[in-house]
């Protein structure tokens, strides 16, 4: 049965009602930080447009929420008075901050961030004609607060190689390598410590057991491998260990070098600052030196 013309007509009124209705407020822009280091201050910004209904008064009402909880950890009514920080961001704020341009424009500044507010972000920007909000995913790593790398002989033919790094988040992926370097080559064996720029004659080895565990909110992470190809003492062996953080671009490494002819419980340990540590793996004892040492100890061997 077909409709009647009154009922045609009601409903295309209703639309043409509620159309402008849903577009008199509009986010254009969510900008939150990827990656924030923890301990660092992080910015969030939300752009909106408002376009007042000219029938009624209109009212922002500008809020932020974490994790999908459904009470604001932020809300501004700037028509009331100053924001509020509610919640995980207590006492966490920059109340100041985003405050000027509260027709454009919703800011969130978190003081210190750490690991723990991790996740995702939800603007909501609403008005008594309409609601727009957007979300995007922040993440707060925190570097290794130590990492050392190390290598044993049980045996004449045989390395056991370890690696570990401790006070990472979020839960991070460690890797080992070795290559033949060119000793004279020093230019080379600094690089070996440099992400960007692995070396061409760099392998994966082989059977590395990993181990992750977590304490509060970092992670501690061990890679050990045990090597029993003769073939790989023949010459000079530098072993790498790599620490990569998931979702970030964050990279470390640490590089150690086996010279023939070494004293056994000897080992040159190259840091991504291109600094040598001399490892001294009976007691392990780790004394710094600075990097016009590890030349000299090149020259030594060679």
């Amino acid at each position: 049965m077909p409709w009647p013309r009154s009922s045609l007509r009601t409903i295309a009124l209703v639309l043409i009602i509620v159309l402008p209705v849903s577009l008199c407020v509009k986010i254009t822009q969510l900008k939150v930080p990827r990656i924030v280091q923890n301990g660092t201050d992080a910015t969030l910004d939300c752009e909106f447009q408002v376009e007042p209904h000219e029938s009624r008064h209109l009212e922002l009402v500008i809020k932020w929420f974490f994790e999908g909880h459904p009470e604001p950890v932020y809300q501004w009514i700037p028509a009331h008075g100053r924001p509020q920080d509610l919640g995980p961001l207590k006492g966490r704020l920059d109340l100041g901050y985003g405050t000027k341009n509260e027709r454009s424009s919703a800011g969130m500044r978190i003081v210190g961030a750490t690991t723990e507010l991790t996740g995702d972000y939800k603007c909501s920007i609403s008005t008594y004609d309409g609601e727009d909000f957007m979300v995007k995913r922040m993440i707060v790593f925190a570097p290794e607060s130590s990492m050392y790398l190390q290598y044993s002989r049980p045996s004449e033919d045989t390395f056991n190689v370890s690696c570990v790094a401790e006070g990472v988040f979020p839960e991070p992926r460690m890797s080992l390598f070795y290559a033949r370097p060119n000793v004279k080559d020093k230019v080379a064996i600094k690089e070996a410590t440099a992400c960007e720029s692995q070396q061409s004659r760099e392998y994966p080895m082989e059977g590395v057991t990993v181990e992750i565990g977590r304490r509060g909110d970092s992670f501690t992470v061990r890679s050990t491998a045990e090597v029993e190809d003769p073939e790989h003492f023949l010459g000079a062996v530098l072993f790498i260990c790599e620490l990569r953080v998931p979702q970030t671009e964050y990279c470390q490494r640490r590089a150690i070098i086996y010279l023939p002819g070494d004293d056994d419980d000897e080992s040159h340990q190259i840091d991504a600052k291109g600094e040598n540590a001399v490892a001294q793996l009976k007691t392990s004892t780790l004394l710094v030196a600075v990097i016009p040492l590890v030349a000299n100890l090149y020259d030594n061997f060679y």
